[in-house]
C-alpha cells in the first residue's frame, strides 16, 4: 500500500474516533453545551488537533448525523431469510431498525433535546443536516421498497410515497418517546 492511501486512512480512522468521542460527549453533556475541548477530552485529542480533522464542531455534528444515518441504511443491507413474505420481510427490517434507535436511544435523545432547544425545525444549527439525512433514510427505504415489494404489495402506490409515509409515522412515533424514554420502542410501534 502506498503512503498516500496508509495516510487516507489513518485520516479516516482518525475521524471515525472523533465522530465516536463526539457522540459520547453529546450524550453525556448535550449537543449544544458540548464543546470542542469536551470532544477532544472525550477523544484524547487535543483541541486544536481537533481542526486538523473537522473545520468546525458543526461539522463534528454533521459527522455524528451522518454516521448515524449510514448505520439505518445499512439495515437494507442485511440478508433476510428466503422464502418470506412481504409483510414478514418488512417487519424484520422494521425491528432491525427499531433495534438500532434502541441502542442509539441517549445519542438521538441529546438531538432531540438539542431541537427543543433551538426549535423542532431548526434553521441554523443542524437543521439542514438533519433533513438531508432524513431524505437519505426516505430515499433508503423507497430503494428498499422497489426491490422487495410488488406494486400491488404496497397498494400500486409509488415506494417514493409510501416511504415518506411510513418514515414519518416511524418519526413521530421516535419523537414522542425518545421524549419520554418510556418503555420499548418495538413494543410501542
Amino acid at each position: 500500500m502506498k503512503a498516500p492511501q496508509r495516510r487516507e486512512r489513518e485520516i479516516a480512522r482518525t475521524r471515525e474516533d472523533i465522530v465516536e468521542a463526539a457522540s459520547r460527549a453529546f450524550v453525556e453533556i448535550g449537543v449544544h453545551v458540548a464543546t470542542m475541548q469536551d470532544i477532544a477530552r472525550e477523544s484524547g485529542y487535543t483541541a486544536a488537533s481537533l481542526y486538523t480533522y473537522f473545520r468546525s464542531k458543526q461539522e463534528i455534528v454533521e459527522a455524528v448525523m451522518d454516521q448515524l444515518t449510514a448505520e439505518f441504511l445499512r439495515v437494507f443491507e442485511q440478508p433476510l431469510p428466503g422464502n418470506l413474505t412481504f409483510p414478514q420481510r418488512f417487519e424484520i427490517v422494521l425491528l432491525r431498525h427499531l433495534e438500532l434507535i434502541e441502542k442509539r436511544r441517549a445519542l438521538m435523545l441529546s438531538f432531540h433535546t438539542a431541537e427543543a432547544e433551538s426549535s423542532h425545525c431548526p434553521t441554523g444549527s443542524h437543521g439542514e443536516p438533519f433533513h438531508q439525512n432524513f431524505e437519505r433514510r426516505i430515499l433508503g427505504l423507497a430503494d428498499w421498497l422497489k426491490k422487495n415489494a410488488r406494486p400491488e404489495e404496497i397498494g400500486g402506490h409509488d415506494p417514493e410515497l409510501v416511504a415518506r409515509l411510513l418514515v414519518g409515522m416511524v418519526f413521530g412515533l421516535l419523537h414522542g418517546w425518545v421524549a419520554k424514554a418510556q418503555g420499548n420502542l418495538a413494543d410501542r410501534a
